[in-house]
C-alpha cells in the first residue's frame, strides 16, 4: 500500500484544529469574551440556552469592526493583535492566535454582528461550517455580538463527551467568575435558558468585586495580599486559615489578568500555608500577578491556560512570601475549646482507608495490607459490645485513639469514629415519624447571609428541603446567597458558618463520591457529618476521647464509617503474647 502526503481539505483541518480550541461551551465562552475585554469593552453579556450546546450569545459595547475586519476576522490565522514575533514579548492583549473565531465558527451554526461607533451602520457575517454563506449591512449598536448555535453539529462524536447541561452551565459559569475576579471594571451578566446566573456590575477593585459576587461577609474569612518587586507586582486575598476548605476549586490565579494554571505558583502557595491548615484542607487563593511580558512565555498552550516564567525560582519565592506576610501580620489565633463528640470546631477528610492504617494492621497481623485489613475488621467484630468497656488510654499522632478492651488493643479512627456517631445521631432525628416536630434545632444567634459561587447555591438549592429535613433552616437571600437561621441540634457547637460552606462545597463539587452504595438521604448525611466530624491531627483530652469510645459502642454500625471505610481494629492479647514470645 503506498502511503503519499497529501494536504488535508481546508474544512478537515479547520475541525482538526478547534478540537485543540473548543472542548465544550465553556471553551467558546472564554474565547468571545477574551474577544470582549481586546476591544475595550465595559459591559459584556452572556447567553446560553441548554448548557451552551443549544446557543451561546456573547455581546459586548466594545469597538466594534467594519465590514472587511469582521469579513478576515473568519479566517484561521488572522489577528489584529500582533505583527511580528518580537510582539509576544510584550503582549498585554487577552488573544492574539487568531483561531478562536475560524475554530467555533468550524463546529457550529455561526454569527457576528459588529459595528464602529462611528460607522452608520453594522455587518452581520454568517457562517456554517467555517464557511461564510452571507454577509450584509444591518442596524447595529455599536460594538460586537457573536452567536454560536447548534455546537458540533458536525462532528457529533464531540458531543458524546459533553455532560449534563447543570455541568455544561456550571463550567460556563466558572469561566465568568474567573473574568469578574481578573476584570472587574466590566460589568458581566450572564443568563442561561433566561434566567440569570450571575450579574456583577463594574466595580472600582477586586474587593469590591469578591463581594458583589459571593457577599460583603465572604470579605471576613480572607486576608489582603500585596507585594511589589522590580520584576513582579502580587496583589490579592488568601483565606484566614481557619477558613479553609475541603477542594481547590477556589484557588485563582492571574497573569497579567489571565487566568492560568501553574504548579509553581500552586507549590509556593501550599509552601506558604504549610503548618498554618490541617492536611487534606486548602486555602481560598484569589492572587493577580504583573509580570514583565518579556520574563513570560503565553504561548505554550492553545487555550492560553498556561504560563512559563523565565525566572521559576523566583516567582516561586515571591508567591510565598506574599502570603507568608499576609499571614504573619494578622492574628491567626483561634479561641474556643474542643467539644466531643457531639460537635467539632473544623471539618475533616472523609478518605478511603489511608496507608497509615493498613501499615499499622500489617504490623499487627503480619499479613498483606488488603488481607490484614478484612482480617482487623472481623478480628474486631466481637471486641466492641455495650456490655464491653473500653477505657482511653492515648492518642496516637493525633489521629488514632489507643484503648483496652478484653480482648487486647483497640485501635480507633477518632474522625471515622465521629462520622459514624453524628451519622446515627442525624438519621435517627431525621426518620420520618420519629419526631412529630421534626429534628431538635438550634437557632443562631446572628445569621448573617452567605454568599457561594454559582455553583454551590445551585447545589444548595437542590437539596434544600432535604437539609431543611435535617434540621437545618435556610432561608434564600438574593441570587447566590442564603441565611443560615438554625443548624441541627447535635451540631450546634460548630462554626455553623464553616460548616454551611462546606457542605456546598462538597455537594456541588462531588455529590456522589464513594456514597453510591447509599441511598440520596444518606448520601447527604454523609456529606454533612464528614464536615461536621472532629479532623485528623486534632489533639483530644482524656474525657473527651472515653466519651467519644462510650458513644461509638451505641452506635448501630461502630465498625465502618458512613462511606464504609474501617473505624476500629483491635490487636488481640494473643497476638500480642505472640509478638513478645510470651
Amino acid at each position: 500500500m503506498e502511503n503519499r502526503i497529501l494536504i488535508l481539505d481546508e474544512s478537515v483541518a479547520s475541525r482538526i484544529a478547534a478540537g485543540e480550541v473548543i472542548e465544550r461551551p465553556a471553551s467558546i465562552v472564554k474565547e468571545l469574551v477574551e474577544n470582549s475585554l481586546d476591544a475595550g469593552a465595559a459591559r459584556i453579556s452572556v447567553e446560553l440556552e441548554q448548557g451552551g450546546t443549544g446557543l451561546i450569545r456573547v455581546s459586548d459595547d466594545g469597538c466594534g469592526m467594519g465590514k472587511e475586519d469582521l469579513v478576515l476576522s473568519l479566517q484561521r490565522h488572522a489577528t489584529s493583535k500582533i505583527k511580528s514575533l518580537e510582539d509576544l514579548d510584550t503582549m498585554k492583549t487577552m488573544g492574539f492566535r487568531g483561531e478562536a473565531l475560524p475554530s467555533i465558527a468550524a463546529v457550529s451554526h455561526f454569527s457576528l454582528v459588529a459595528r464602529q461607533r462611528q460607522d452608520g451602520q453594522g455587518w452581520r457575517a454568517i457562517a456554517e461550517g467555517g464557511v461564510i454563506t452571507e454577509l450584509s449591512a444591518v442596524g447595529a449598536p455599536p460594538g460586537a455580538e457573536a452567536t454560536a448555535a447548534r455546537l458540533f453539529y458536525n462532528t457529533p462524536a464531540r458531543l458524546k463527551f459533553l455532560k449534563s447541561e447543570a455541568t455544561e452551565l456550571s463550567h460556563a459559569a466558572d469561566v465568568v467568575t474567573r473574568f469578574c475576579l481578573s476584570h472587574p471594571q466590566v460589568s458581566f451578566r450572564l443568563t442561561h435558558n433566561g434566567r440569570e446566573v450571575i450579574h456583577r456590575p463594574a466595580c472600582s477593585d477586586l474587593r469590591s468585586s469578591l463581594a458583589s459576587l459571593l457577599g460583603p461577609s465572604f470579605l471576613d474569612l480572607l486576608l489582603p495580599v500585596s507585594l511589589s518587586l522590580p520584576w513582579v507586582g502580587i496583589e490579592g486575598f488568601v483565606s484566614k486559615p481557619e477558613s479553609s476548605r475541603a477542594t481547590r476549586t477556589q484557588q485563582y490565579f492571574f497573569v497579567n489578568s489571565r487566568w492560568v494554571r501553574s504548579r509553581i505558583l500552586l507549590r509556593a502557595a501550599e509552601d506558604a500555608y504549610r503548618g498554618n491548615i490541617p492536611p487534606r484542607r486548602y486555602p481560598i487563593l484569589v492572587l493577580l500577578l504583573e509580570v514583565d511580558g518579556k520574563l513570560l512565555d503565553v504561548n505554550v498552550h492553545p487555550t492560553k491556560s498556561e504560563v512559563r516564567f523565565a525566572r521559576e525560582g523566583e516567582a516561586f519565592q515571591a508567591v510565598r512570601r506574599a502570603i507568608s506576610q499576609a499571614l504573619e501580620s494578622s492574628d491567626l489565633s483561634v479561641s474556643g475549646s474542643l467539644s466531643i463528640p457531639r460537635a467539632a470546631r473544623a471539618p475533616a477528610e472523609a478518605t478511603p482507608p489511608a496507608p497509615a492504617d493498613q501499615a499499622l494492621v500489617t504490623q499487627a497481623t503480619g499479613a498483606a495490607p488488603s488481607a490484614a485489613a478484612h482480617v482487623a475488621t472481623q478480628m474486631t467484630l466481637p471486641s466492641l459490645k455495650k456490655t464491653i468497656s473500653l477505657t482511653a488510654l492515648g492518642q496516637l499522632r493525633g489521629t488514632y485513639i489507643l484503648a483496652e478492651s478484653a480482648d487486647g488493643l483497640v485501635v480507633v479512627n477518632q474522625h471515622r469514629a465521629h462520622e459514624r456517631i453524628l451519622f446515627d445521631a442525624l438519621q435517627r432525628d431525621s426518620e420520618p415519624g420519629q419526631r412529630s416536630a421534626g429534628p431538635e434545632r438550634q437557632a443562631l444567634v446572628a445569621a448573617p447571609a452567605i454568599g457561594l459561587s454559582h455553583r454551590e447555591a445551585a447545589a444548595i438549592e437542590q437539596h434544600l428541603d432535604d437539609l431543611q429535613g435535617l434540621g437545618f433552616e435556610i432561608e434564600p437571600f438574593g441570587p447566590g446567597s442564603f441565611r443560615l437561621r438554625a443548624v441541627p441540634q447535635v451540631l450546634a457547637r460548630l462554626d455553623a458558618e464553616q460548616l454551611f460552606r462546606d457542605i456546598a462545597e462538597e455537594l456541588a463539587t462531588s455529590p456522589h463520591g464513594d456514597l453510591r452504595q447509599l441511598t440520596p438521604h444518606e448520601r447527604l448525611l454523609a456529606s454533612v457529618v464528614c464536615h461536621s466530624a472532629i479532623r485528623a491531627g486534632q489533639a483530644m483530652s482524656e474525657p473527651e476521647m472515653q466519651k467519644l469510645l462510650d458513644e461509638l459502642s451505641e452506635t448501630e454500625k461502630p465498625f465502618t464509617c458512613p462511606h464504609g471505610a474501617p473505624v476500629i481494629m483491635t490487636i488481640s492479647n494473643f497476638e500480642l503474647d505472640r509478638k513478645f514470645n510470651r
